[in-house]
């Protein structure tokens, strides 16, 4: 089974719009700049957002017990597989014993266990999703609020979700000094840790 990444789990921003907020201090409509973000360079160990890669660890440490358990099902699956491909080979050979019972028993146990992985696959599933909601939900929304805040105090009308973006293909050309990832990631990093973003609720 390949390993289960969390980081594929990473939240992606919709489009973060400044503009109301700049209305109180922007004489003229349409002032401002226009920047956007990666918001998939949260998630890098090295250089992301330090309170979102310890929630993301945690959330790892936590489900790493049933992740251990669904690659041990995988791989008695895999061996009950090739144990039936040989059983079913060797019964092609008239020179060798075919012992039909014993296929039919490897057979029954692969597909009881086979529906005990799916049952244990859908749980995990359930539960990963239940507490990467409650742990990297707050802390979301903190990053939210506080791209919200870097926009007003920079400037900006608007900042854009680059990651969301190029998901849909709809970038045609853009201009890297409008980049303000690392800048962000940095001024972030720097603010005090909220309660919400520290909390870890079970």
């Amino acid at each position: 089974m390949k390993r289960i990444n969390i980081l594929a789990a990473s939240f992606i921003f919709a489009i973060v719009m400044a503009a109301s907020a700049l209305a109180q201090t922007t004489a003229q409509p349409g002032a401002g700049k226009i920047g956007w973000l990666d918001t998939g360079a949260f998630a890098d160990e090295k250089a992301g957002v330090t309170r979102y890669i310890g929630a993301i660890k945690s959330v790892e440490a936590e489900m790493k017990p049933r992740v251990t358990e669904l690659q041990g099902l995988q791989t008695r699956l895999k061996t009950i597989s090739d144990d039936l491909a040989k059983m079913q080979l060797a019964c092609q050979n008239p020179a060798i014993p075919c012992d039909q019972k014993a296929a039919a028993a490897k057979q029954d146990e692969g597909q009881s266990l086979q529906r005990d992985f799916e049952y244990k696959k859908k749980a995990f599933d359930a539960a990963y999703e239940r507490r990467t909601g409650e742990i990297l939900g707050p802390i979301s929304a903190d990053i939210m609020k506080a791209v919200q805040e870097y926009a007003k105090q920079k400037g900006y009308l608007a900042v854009l979700d680059i990651a969301m973006l190029d998901q849909a293909h709809v970038i045609l050309a853009l201009d890297q000094t409008a980049d303000i990832t690392k800048e962000f990631i940095t001024y972030y990093n720097a603010r005090p840790a909220t309660t919400a973003t520290t909390a870890v609720p079970k």
